[in-house]
């Protein structure tokens, strides 16, 4: 098992492969195709940052950082979440579930206990969510809070706040850009529990779910937004950069820090009305194409 993890966390693409075949194997492990879409954002930021206007916004060393920030974070979140789905997998098909393996990958507890609920009752939302939240928690504790990022992390993705191409996670449909979710705040794991759940509820909404499917089944992830629009400008993500070296990831329990209480307050529903993403996808590119010209005519 360990092989087909680490086969399958070389890059963004084949994670987001990964994600999307297991989705569609096991639907009722809904957070897989939702770390897909997530996996497929990820990949078109990073090729964003390499190619067009972004490349004349941020100098190129700060472009480096973030996307090593954003390659070892999705590298952490399928480190540890995969190995539960594959886990998963074959307990369905043994039939026999062994929650005790999830700790020879160093499983929080709290995941431990929420596949054994969902085992016995088979709430696929509850699951989903507590996915959502582990990742997040996991991810907070052993990389975002790191002193060393802190400081770079803070300043450099409230830029990117507020620029509109980095601002939305976008689900694309086969005929348009499909809908789009707000990226508030992204430093806190509070904020981006939220997110997740905001895109898990347009994802999964009955008028959206056939069609940005159908895109996702249909449409190979390459890491460039040509997937969703022929006239952009990025190249594939394999094409842009190399294979990325990492360390393994620091086994601390977040659980440790976190009142149980508040962690159940997580799973309050949410209802999301999906928002267009064509309006926000022509300003972005308005705003960039505006910003590109002004660094222009500093460099002058």
């Amino acid at each position: 098992m360990k092989g087909i993890i680490r086969f399958n966390n070389v890059d963004n693409i084949a994670r987001t492969k990964a994600y999307e075949a297991f989705g569609r194997r096991h639907p009722e492990i809904r957070w897989a195709r939702l770390a897909g879409i997530v996996s497929r954002n990820a990949g078109w930021n990073m090729t964003d940052l390499a190619c067009g206007p972004l490349a004349a916004i941020i100098p190129k060393e700060t472009r480096q950082a973030i996307v090593s920030v954003y390659e070892r974070a999705n590298w952490l979140i399928f480190a540890d979440a995969f190995p539960q789905l594959q886990l998963y997998a074959k307990w369905k098909r043994t039939k026999n579930p062994r929650f005790q393996e999830l700790e020879q990958f160093f499983v929080s507890r709290f995941m431990i206990a929420e596949w054994r609920r969902f085992w016995e009752e088979r709430d696929e939302i509850r699951l989903m969510t507590a996915l959502i939240i582990n990742e997040q928690l996991m991810l907070q504790r052993r990389f975002l809070d790191e002193p060393a990022l802190e400081s770079f992390f803070h300043s450099v993705f409230y830029t990117l706040n507020e620029l509109a191409h980095f601002s939305h996670v976008i689900l694309p449909t086969p005929t348009s850009s499909g809908y789009a979710e707000r990226v508030t705040n992204f430093a806190d794991p509070t904020a981006r529990i939220a997110l997740g759940k905001r895109i898990a509820a347009v994802l999964y909404d009955a008028e959206t779910e056939s069609t940005i499917f159908q895109f996702t089944n249909k449409q190979e992830p390459t890491g460039s937004r040509k997937e969703y629009d022929r006239l952009e400008k990025a190249l594939p993500l394999r094409l842009v950069y190399p294979r990325f070296r990492h360390k393994a990831a620091p086994r601390t329990e977040w659980a440790d820090s976190h009142d149980l209480e508040e962690v159940e307050s997580f799973f309050k529903p949410i209802r999301v009305q999906p928002v267009l993403a064509e309006k926000q996808r022509k300003w972005a590119k308005w705003e960039l194409a505006l910003l590109a010209q002004v660094a222009r005519w500093r460099a002058k």
